[in-house]
């Protein structure tokens, strides 16, 4: 009987670990560090590191505030809590703990993939070696017999040939060859499907949690607010210290008194010595209450510089991680797609090598299946390269030798094809613009809490900017190998239509084409209208009206909030400037020698006088007076020393209101200012939004025009339509080639 044997067996089986070897190894151009189909030494020496920097973290609560080492009592603010650091620290550790079992993960599948080389070359040995002992192959092989009807014409010719049936033995014999390559086929299939899935997840996460966290809490750091807090607090200390000083100076004086009143033995001198005593514990208390106040904000700035301290630390720190995470993502990301090429290769290998149980071709059969096994045999022997890039990158990194190693990407020369001119480069630029203003604009919401939907919108459109950046690499390497595939194919079927000797035979020929057509075809459009979908979705709206009443809105809160801060400055900076004129005439008064007349008396001219003061400055008292009773409502025409000093002791507490009412619109400016700066953000954001999708379109469109060139003309012959096919894949391919890298 006869064995049929479906012409179209891909050989991508046998590509496929040809491909991703000679990736790992570096063969072919000059490596290049932009992204593409590569995996480095350095690259697998960047995951290590990762994985040491993540699994070093501390993950438990007590070990977080220990590595922060705030100051007592303080708690890092907004973004910067131990309670946030522990996020991302743990998220960071635990990403980090699933790359040393993926690893294995990979290095056993290579080991998996020099064992397969070998069973597949021993079962496709075998099916040739049952052809080779048949009589009919020689005569196949001789006159280069394609089918069966040419085999029958020729031996009407010769009658003496043997008859094309195979003996019963060898088809089973055959097939089981033949169930044996399938079903390693299929267990290599699945075993790699396994591990890109988890490396996927793994690269995945990589790149939309842990970065992003990462980066989030670098920002927050970097943009801390503890510089000014601190600057603030001296000033406070600074202010408050003179207060204490002056109170320092009274209570002095009033003890003084007080004791030389008492002093005097006669009752009018007890009342006075009693009434001073009084008032000096009046001072003294307040003196003691100011000293406390004192004490808490020296306590508060010397904690709040520790945590500076600390931050900075930490920010070198996260700046170390963050630049290895990016590294270790770009190295994941190639793994990533080398992988997705194995796992294409493979699978249309299990699904083309269940079309061989259906072959009518004996001969062609068998040149299938040495298509298949034939390029194991180099892989056989170079798979073991796969394992020593991996083992030399873990000697170079314990060794701390990071000597760079060139590699290749595995990109063909290509011509320039006339489809809308797409910058990769630029989109990935685009990109990280939008990325950037996303992880500030968390940064602020985090802050301020202002706008929470518009915030999760537009950081929810960011984070599908990202993943369409990456996707679209996938996207163009599994679109180049369908059109190269379908090209492949479609050249073969047009050979075997040119040789067909009847029209039966091309009709068949014509269906094989037509399908062949169909599945690109099928492919172009299921990709141009995904790519159409995300570009609508990338349209979301953001109004930009909108944006503009909210500037407007803290525009104007923010000019009150300036208006009445500067009023309350001014006022501030008059009053003290008031309050040093009175200040100095109390001084004045008290180096004169108040006692003389006593604290109680009037400070009329002639007192003033026989206190010994000269006539200038009886003038300077007596105005400091007048500016007193001006300032002050309920003062005696005449006042004493101890009116004096009760009228500037009111006047203290007037000029404090004035500096608290200062610091909280200077608050409320700050926190305007930064939903000012959130607004801005989303605006960036939304900008970068604009220019990734001006470069987004091009892509769209022209997979727009790929499916335009693919459509289907019925009224045109099917091997015409294939001719063209087969003339525009190569610029299709050409243009895809840099977006896959």
């Amino acid at each position: 009987m006869e064995f049929k044997l479906d012409d179209r067996i891909v050989d991508a089986a046998a590509k496929a670990p040809e491909v991703f070897i000679a990736a790992s190894l570096g063969e072919g151009e000059e490596y290049n560090r932009e992204p593409g189909i590569q995996l480095t030494k350095e690259q697998i020496i960047s995951l290590r590191k990762y994985e040491v920097l993540g699994l070093s973290l501390p993950y438990r609560y007590n070990d977080v505030v220990a590595y922060l080492n705030y100051g007592a009592g303080d708690e890092g603010g907004l973004g910067l809590t131990a309670r946030d650091f522990l996020r991302t620290f743990t998220m960071t550790y635990d990403h980090a703990k699933r790359w040393s079992p993926l690893r294995q993960e990979i290095m056993l599948t290579g080991t998996h993939l020099k064992l397969f080389a070998g069973k597949i070359i021993e079962n496709g040995e075998g099916i040739v070696e049952v052809y080779e002992d048949s009589e009919v192959a020689k005569y196949l092989d001789e006159h280069d017999i394609n089918t069966v009807e040419q085999y029958l014409q020729l031996k009407l010719k010769h009658p003496r040939l043997p008859d094309i049936t195979l003996p019963s033995g060898d088809i089973p014999e055959i097939k089981y060859y033949l169930n044996a390559m399938l079903t390693d086929v299929k267990d290599c299939q699945a075993k790699a499907e396994r591990v890109r899935l988890e490396l996927d997840r793994f690269g995945i996460d990589l790149r939309e949690k842990v970065l992003p966290e990462v980066k989030l809490r670098l920002k927050a750091v970097s943009e801390n607010t503890y510089k000014q807090d601190i600057q603030v607090l001296q000033d406070e200390i600074d202010l408050r210290a003179a207060e204490i000083d002056e109170l320092n100076k009274q209570y002095d004086q009033m003890v003084k008194d007080a004791i030389m009143a008492a002093a005097t033995l006669n009752i009018g001198g007890l009342v006075l010595g009693i009434y001073q005593g009084v008032k000096a514990e009046q001072v003294r208390s307040k003196r003691k209450q100011l000293k406390e106040m004192q004490d808490i904000a020296i306590q508060k700035m010397a904690s709040k510089s520790q945590t500076l301290s600390s931050l900075n630390r930490v920010r070198g720190d996260l700046q170390n991680l963050s630049a290895i995470t990016i590294e270790a993502e770009v190295a994941t990301q190639n793994l990533m797609l080398v992988w997705e090429a194995l796992g294409l290769y493979i699978s249309s290998s299990a699904a083309e090598v269940d079309k061989i149980n259906d072959a009518v071709r004996l001969k062609t059969f068998i040149r299938n299946v040495r298509k298949v096994f034939k390029p194991w045999v180099e892989i056989r022997t170079s798979s073991d390269a796969l394992l020593a890039v991996f083992a030399e990158a873990q000697r170079e990194y314990e060794m701390g030798n990071l000597i760079s190693r060139r590699m290749a990407r595995m990109i063909s020369a290509f011509k320039v094809s006339d489809y809308p001119a797409f910058d990769v480069a630029a989109l990935r630029t685009c990109n990280s613009d939008v990325q950037g203003s996303s992880i500030r604009t968390q940064m602020l919401f985090q802050r301020h809490d202002y706008l929470p939907g518009v915030v999760e919108r537009m950081t929810g459109l960011a984070l599908v900017i990202d993943r369409t950046t990456y996707a679209l690499r996938s996207r163009a390497q599994t679109t180049i190998y369908v059109l190269s595939r379908a090209r492949d194919n479609l050249e073969e079927i047009q050979e075997d239509f040119e040789s067909a000797h009847d029209e039966n035979e091309r009709h068949d020929i014509s269906k094989e084409m037509e399908e062949e057509l169909k599945g690109a075809f099928a492919k172009i459009i299921e990709e141009t209208r995904d790519l159409k979908k995300i570009q609508i979705d990338l349209n979301t709206r953001y109004d930009k009206d909108a944006s503009q009443q909210w500037m407007a809105t803290l525009e104007q809160d923010r000019t009150f909030a300036e208006t009445q801060k500067n009023k309350a400055e001014a006022k501030r900076v008059e009053l003290d400037s008031q309050m040093k004129s009175i200040s100095d005439a109390i001084a004045l008064i008290e180096r004169s020698g108040v006692e003389k007349i006593g604290k109680e008396a009037q400070l009329t001219v002639d007192n003033l006088t026989a206190m010994g003061m000269a006539p200038p400055q009886v003038q300077v008292t007596l105005l400091a007076m007048d500016m007193l009773k001006k300032m002050l409502s309920g003062m005696a025409e005449t006042i004493s020393y101890i009116n004096m000093v009760a009228g500037y002791n009111r006047l203290q507490e007037r000029a404090r209101k004035l500096r608290s009412e200062a610091e909280a619109y200077a608050k409320d400016i700050a926190l305007i200012q930064g939903k000012v700066e959130l607004v801005q953000s989303l605006d960036a954001l939304d900008s970068g939004r604009w220019d990734y999708v001006k470069e987004f379109v091009n892509i769209v469109s022209a997979f727009e025009q790929f499916s335009r060139a693919f459509e289907l003309e019925k009224s045109q012959p099917v091997e015409e339509r294939a001719r063209a096919a087969r003339t525009l894949i190569p610029g299709i391919i050409s243009y895809l080639l840099p977006i896959r890298g």
